[in-house]
């Protein structure tokens, strides 16, 4: 028994090393992104479709992403300020995160060529809910903090928070993903370099989760430990 908590006390920082290695990456990966995203929306003077990528490509894929990750305990850019701060910093992105969403998909869709028919258009749609339901919801938050208390114990506020966060998150990197085989994507984009956009999204993706998931866990658990 002895053996065993020694080995696992020894790996541990084998563990966050590698966490923090990763955590790394994905910041990196989220930085080329969003200057990709920019680069190809100013080139195209961020004209109509063009502004919709720019919106919610940084939107989801670098302010939102960033949200997840800002209470993971490796991150380089969040472990040295508080808890409290890191909620903020949280709050903040998120909000931003979610306008820029919001105005990204209304401008598409007081355009005259939405197609709701594609995959893309339709999680776009759920997306964009999700985050008009994330920033409605982060502003009564923050304006009205006892609010959702009546309703739910804090511990399964934290644990819906959490889950619909993820969920939200899936949905819309899902939206962005399926839209590199969109007609705007593919006439703009060398195709040749669009296969690394969508391996670098879906690493994105799931480097970025990998805090927020374990976060998930833990709540799942103790949640069963109470209704147990």
């Amino acid at each position: 028994m002895k053996q065993a908590t020694s080995s696992s006390s020894a790996s541990s920082p084998w563990l966050l090393q590698i966490q923090s290695l990763l955590n790394s990456i994905n910041h990196m990966l989220i930085f080329v992104v969003g200057a990709f995203f920019f680069t190809l929306a100013r080139s195209l003077e961020f004209q109509d479709t063009a502004m919709h990528m720019f919106m919610t490509g940084v939107g989801f894929h670098v302010l939102i992403a960033q949200a997840l990750m800002s209470h993971y305990k490796v991150n380089r850019i969040t472990r040295w300020l508080s808890h409290k701060n890191k909620s903020r910093l949280h709050g903040v992105l998120q909000l931003v995160g979610g306008s820029m969403v919001l105005l990204g998909a209304l401008g598409k869709f007081s355009q005259k060529d939405v197609h709701f028919n594609t995959w893309h258009g339709r999680f776009g749609v759920a997306a964009a809910f999700g985050c008009a339901a994330s920033v409605v919801g982060g502003l009564v938050n923050f304006f009205q903090p006892k609010f959702a208390l009546k309703v739910f114990p804090p511990s399964e506020m934290r644990f819906r928070h959490n889950l619909f966060g993820l969920l939200s998150f899936t949905i819309g990197m899902t939206a962005i993903y399926l839209g590199y085989y969109s007609k705007f994507f593919t006439r703009v984009v060398d195709h040749e370099f669009i296969p690394a956009l969508m391996l670098t999204t879906v690493l994105v993706y799931f480097l970025t989760i990998i805090g927020p998931v374990g976060s998930l866990l833990t709540k799942l658990k103790y949640r069963r430990q109470k209704s147990a």
